[in-house]
């Protein structure tokens, strides 16, 4: 981060500003912090010169949990790091929020940037009480309850602004979906390049990167039908190939694909860092996958994405940033469930998305022709 002072110009005078802090609060996991990063960036840029500190929550290693530092801490544009963890039950949660009023009142931010995921009336006063009232910050920046209407006059949900623009309206930065870039450290870069360099995939090869995981079942399209799909992809095109990418626990699912699919295809799942995985998408020409940590990960660096959602949200709020992505959803009658787990109807909506549609989105992304009528 730079450091020193800068001056303004006041008069005929060139006066040093003070050195301010700015607390920026971000909660969540993998995808949750990476939709976040253009307004982050934004804070950054505009606060350059001053002290910038993240807060966040941060769960027991034995949960597996990607923390937002372990995705800001490379960028370097954080001084510090404060980390509570969530407590269940009234007495823990009082004893967590004192010992956070303390430890604020110690930081005594100068400007706060609240980019909490989307929050409720109640919630939003709330933490402007806690923020603005409690820790003291003057300059406490938020968001507004986000409208969702029920289904318009076609009984189809209303589109929802996408999650990164609403959190670049709270940094005050414009809203242009393609000016971010994630930045991949040389380190993670070089050991990607040896791993697949290994494997025979050299510079130019073509890769498409599968995310066919998600630790929310009602948002995984079936394994099944990703099999299907990459079959079809690897028959048209005799040099592509197809890596897997995701966490741990996708492990086995994509030794299941990638036994079916055969030796032009590789299960990296649980194997690499978010920024090993970065840099692996940057070498492939697109991807395709559920709605997951993954598919905001090849945003970032700006791969295109073929993502399947599931209906159990509004259309529009989790879209991946960025432009060149195709979002294939069915709405459904039970649209906006909100369902983590579909068990009366059986994932209805993503099983509308046929395989043949998925083919042919694909198909244009990595432009090649069909070979047959099968396909």
């Amino acid at each position: 981060m730079g450091e020193g002072d800068h001056g303004a110009l006041r008069g005929d005078l060139r006066e040093p500003c003070v050195k301010r802090t700015v607390l920026v609060f971000r909660i969540g996991q993998l995808g949750d912090t990476l939709i976040a990063l253009p307004a982050i960036a934004a804070i950054h840029e505009r606060h350059r010169h001053d002290r910038l500190v993240l807060l966040t929550e941060r769960y027991p290693d034995e949960w597996r949990r990607v923390s937002a530092w372990d995705v800001l801490g490379p960028t370097g544009w954080f001084d510090e790091v404060i980390y509570y963890r969530p407590a269940v039950g009234l007495w823990r949660k009082a004893v967590t929020v004192a010992w956070l009023l303390g430890r604020l009142r110690v930081v005594k931010p100068d400007v706060i940037y609240d980019l909490a995921p989307e929050r409720s009336v109640k919630q939003i006063e709330r933490d402007r009480a806690f923020f603005a009232r409690l820790v003291g910050c003057r300059q406490y920046h938020s968001g507004s309850p986000l409208p969702k209407f029920g289904r318009g006059p076609d009984g189809v949900l209303p589109r929802i602004e996408p999650e990164w623009r609403r959190l670049l309206a709270i940094a005050g930065a414009s809203p242009h979906p393609d000016r971010f870039r994630l930045a991949v450290p040389y380190q993670s870069r070089a050991r990607v390049r040896k791993q697949f360099e290994a494997m025979g995939m050299h510079e130019g090869t073509r890769i498409l990167a599968i995310g066919p995981g998600s630790k929310m079942p009602a948002k995984r399209w079936s394994v099944e039908r990703f099999g299907e799909v990459g079959r079809r992809l690897m028959k048209e095109d005799a040099g592509l190939r197809l890596i897997v990418l995701g966490g741990s626990e996708d492990v086995p699912i994509g030794d299941v694909l990638c036994q079916r699919w055969g030796r032009r295809a590789q299960n990296f799942s649980g194997q690499w860092s978010v920024y090993e995985s970065a840099a692996a998408l940057e070498r492939c020409r697109g991807y395709l996958g559920n709605d997951t940590g993954t598919m905001h990960l090849a945003a970032m660096v700006g791969v295109p994405c073929v993502a399947l959602f599931s209906a159990r949200d509004y259309p529009g709020q989790w879209e991946p940033y960025g432009q060149g992505h195709v979002v294939l959803r069915e709405e459904t009658d039970c649209a906006g469930c909100m369902l983590e787990v579909c068990r009366e109807r059986d994932n209805e909506c993503l099983q509308r998305i046929g395989e043949g549609k998925v083919v042919e989105v694909v198909r244009r992304l990595l432009d090649v022709r069909p070979v047959s009528a099968e396909s």
